[in-house]
């Protein structure tokens, strides 16, 4: 039996939900499965987390409640553990850097796996000398590990910048099941309602939200799924006629992107966003950034739309929800979208196979 250590620093959000998804699909295809993690102040309880991950997968927290110390004892951790696991697979950026040089000459570099979930280097909220430094951190630890991206424009990304000796691209995504059966169509006598779902942070460009619901307030209403800090909330969405809900359950966020007719994901920059995904797996066309990530959620033209500046963002928006026949081609397009490439149920078999081919290609080739 396969014995895999997850790592995180950032057990919240999108990367919750995917180690949460891949730990459950690799214990499911016979294989055990750790988390080891650093909580957020967003990360669930324990009991929450116990309840949502597979019963089979077993959780390890690692706090002090100091951030330096915590990362301290991530890195001991890790080391403790991975004297009794096969392969570590890492997820998000601060983990990536503790966790492989915690592991430098403990374990061999095809046997560490890291999952970014979006670039850090990519952060437009950071100085050009920090994202370049840290660019140059992540190519020298890409020797120290096999890359695994979930998105082919990240790997484009990753080939060009960093020239990782080891890559490797995994779907992932959504169950199959969960899937919408039938394409949305527009009911006549209700007013259409334009969605974003995430935090109100820089990354997810509020601004823009904004913009959007203040040229088209006449056509539609807009609502954030989500929240943020209140200062972040007034700074960016202000006066703009936007209806923020607060954070919500996983079943009424399914609920409320049933509401949506249109989601505008204007984001600066993702990894693969599945909020993004589940809106186009419950058939919500969707106008979203060109950026890593967003580009490859989308079949631009088929179920939603991938553009790149704000008034075209906008004015893809207003097209939409001018033409309630096309909204409803590209629901039905977002659906067969959705279960050719968005989906989640080879992410057990696929992982564990990456992690057995990696590991069999260094021992025949070894670098």
């Amino acid at each position: 039996m396969t014995r895999v250590l997850h790592v995180t620093e950032a057990m919240g959000s999108g990367v919750l939900s995917l180690v949460d998804s891949i730990s459950r699909r690799q214990t499911e295809a016979g294989a055990e499965a750790v988390v080891l993690f650093v909580p957020r102040p967003e990360t669930p309880t324990d009991d929450a987390l116990r309840h949502r991950f597979h019963p089979g997968v077993r959780l390890t927290r690692v706090s002090t409640g100091r951030r330096r110390s915590d990362l301290l004892a991530l890195f001991r951790a890790v080391r403790r553990e991975a004297r009794e696991t096969d392969v570590v697979h890492v997820h998000s950026s601060i983990a990536g850097a503790v966790a492989r040089v915690a592991l430098w000459g403990r374990l061999p570099a095809s046997r560490v796996f890291y999952s970014p979930h979006g670039f850090a280097f990519l952060r437009l909220d950071l100085p050009r000398a920090a994202r370049l430094g840290i660019q140059l951190i992540e190519s020298v630890l890409a020797r120290r590990s096999t890359l695994a991206l979930t998105s082919p424009s990240e790997r484009s990304i990753a080939e060009e910048r960093l020239s990782p000796p080891r890559v490797r691209l995994l779907q992932t995504g959504v169950a199959a099941d969960t899937i919408a059966l039938a394409p949305r169509s527009a009911e006549p006598r209700r007013r259409p309602v334009v969605g974003m779902i995430g935090r109100v942070t820089h990354q997810k460009a509020p601004w823009r939200f904004a913009a959007a619901a203040r040229a088209l307030q006449d056509r539609a209403d807009f609502v954030w799924i989500g929240a943020g800090a209140a200062a972040d909330e007034a700074r960016w969405l202000g006066s703009a006629p936007v209806r923020v809900t607060g954070w919500v359950s996983a079943d009424e966020l399914v609920a409320l992107i049933d509401r949506i007719d249109v989601l505008l994901f204007p984001s600066l920059w993702e990894g693969m966003s599945l909020s993004l995904i589940q809106a186009q797996a419950q058939g919500i066309p969707a106008v979203v950034s060109d950026v890593v990530g967003n580009r490859d959620s989308v079949d631009d033209g088929v179920s939603g739309f991938v553009r790149g500046t704000t008034d075209e963002l906008i004015a893809a928006t207003e097209r939409l929800l001018d033409d309630p026949e096309l909204r409803r081609r590209m629901s039905s397009g977002a659906l067969e979208w959705a279960r050719r490439a968005l989906t989640d149920d080879r992410l057990g078999t696929d992982s564990l196979a990456m992690y057995a081919d990696a590991t069999a290609q260094t021992v025949r080739h070894p670098s």
